[in-house]
């Protein structure tokens, strides 16, 4: 069943998405950590590779379609930044079923 953002917050969201960079990428990204430093680069050290493979992790994770691209490649998401995303694009999946 997948996870449900909108429901479970901002910080157990992060958690769940720390969960698949550690599972799937071998990135362990500590609670104490800098939930706003990029997940690309010098910030979690993701290849922009890595960055869509995380993606579809995401997507399939919460069961989104994350369709705006370009913030996610050129907006150097953080792991703030991405938890967020979801619980908005969650919220706006929830309208358009009502």
């Amino acid at each position: 069943m997948p996870m449900d953002a909108a429901k479970i917050g901002l910080e157990r969201t992060m958690d769940a998405l720390r969960g698949l960079l550690a599972e799937r990428f071998g990135l362990e990204l500590s609670k104490g950590s800098n939930s706003d430093d990029p997940l690309f680069a010098v910030g979690a050290g993701l290849s922009s590779l890595e960055g869509v493979e995380f993606l579809c992790e995401v997507e399939k994770e919460f069961d989104l379609e994350i369709k705006d691209l370009e913030w996610w490649v050129y907006e150097t998401p953080t792991l703030a930044a991405v938890a967020q995303h979801l619980i908005d694009l969650t919220n706006e999946q929830r309208q358009h079923a009502s």
